[in-house]
């Protein structure tokens, strides 16, 4: 998306609506019973009216709820909960701190564990970095998805849409798709896509880039040495 990769971030507005619709998305699959486990920028698409799609669910893992969890370490190395790299029990907590490492991109264009000097730090030690012009609400917001203690981190626990960053999302016409999108693809034809719906990457890889500007891989990870 032109528009956004020129801006260079996202307006907050622009982030609370798509940050919102995946909630949605994640909620409906958990209470389903199912854990994505490789939510990441790849893996979320646009539709013809511009509406988040959540996709590609090769590494989801069915029959978690409630207390159920799996121990099988699956995913994308920079969006990998702490509990998922320790190979720990986990469940749809982990989830949400990957949602967590997608709003921090969406708001800065950049992983939250790389300092403002491009040092890689490590999610099982070290911080976030926050940039100062980040709002209160959205630091707070990204603070309470990336708890490193996944019994306290927000969406799995406590009531996320009730957050302060989202108090301008009306949730039923969210979900009722009532709600114009910030960003509206030039969709002529479906033939401008490769697959049949139509659908358009909402991050283009391009945007992400290190401080030598090599594009920074997304590849998905599978233990092989563990049954599930």
């Amino acid at each position: 998306m032109a528009g956004m990769r020129k801006a260079g971030h996202l307006e907050e507005d622009a982030i609370a609506f798509y940050s919102a619709e995946m909630i949605c998305g994640l909620q409906f699959l958990h209470s389903k019973g199912i854990i994505h486990r490789d939510l990441k920028p790849a893996n979320i698409m646009l539709d013809q009216e511009s509406h988040i799609k959540i996709v590609d669910f090769g590494l989801a893992k069915e029959n978690i709820s409630g207390n159920d969890t799996t121990t099988r370490k699956a995913g994308t190395p920079r969006y990998m909960a702490p509990e998922v790299i320790e190979e720990k029990e986990y469940n749809a907590a982990a989830d949400w701190w990957s949602l967590g490492i997608i709003i921090y991109q969406m708001a800065t264009y950049t992983f939250p564990f790389t300092s403002p000097m491009g040092k890689q730090l490590s999610p099982l030690t070290d911080e976030p970095f926050y940039p100062s012009w980040l709002s209160d609400e959205l630091v707070d917001l990204l603070q309470a998805l990336l708890e490193k203690d996944h019994h306290l981190r927000l969406g799995k626990n406590g009531k996320i849409r009730e957050h302060p960053f989202f108090r301008c999302i009306d949730w039923v016409k969210l979900e009722n798709r009532q709600l114009t999108p910030p960003f509206q693809l030039a969709v002529r034809s479906v033939k401008n896509f490769r697959d049949s719906e139509g659908e358009s990457p909402f991050f283009s890889r391009k945007i992400f880039l290190n401080k030598r500007n090599r594009v920074l891989e997304e590849f998905s990870f599978l233990d092989p040495d563990l049954q599930e």
